[in-house]
């Protein structure tokens, strides 16, 4: 499998480990993943098909990311 993303948002992620990557741009190809420190998100609806994907994010200014949920309907 490849990735197919920006390699410019990718180098970036991997040189700066931001807290998290939210992507959106690849339809239908739902993924996680991790950069070092980085999570990276990408919920990939598939509009022909009506579904509907998302992630749920629970965050403090404490604690960061705490968790993170995919949903979909």
């Amino acid at each position: 499998m490849e990735h197919v993303g920006s390699k410019s948002v990718r180098k970036f992620e991997e040189k700066y480990q931001p807290l998290m990557g939210l992507h959106g741009h690849i339809h239908e190809s739902y993924a996680s993943d991790k950069l070092g420190r980085t999570i990276v998100v990408n919920p990939g609806s598939e509009y022909g098909s009506g579904i509907l994907r998302g992630f749920i994010i629970d965050m403090s200014p404490e604690k960061g990311l705490e968790t993170y949920w995919k949903v979909e309907g």
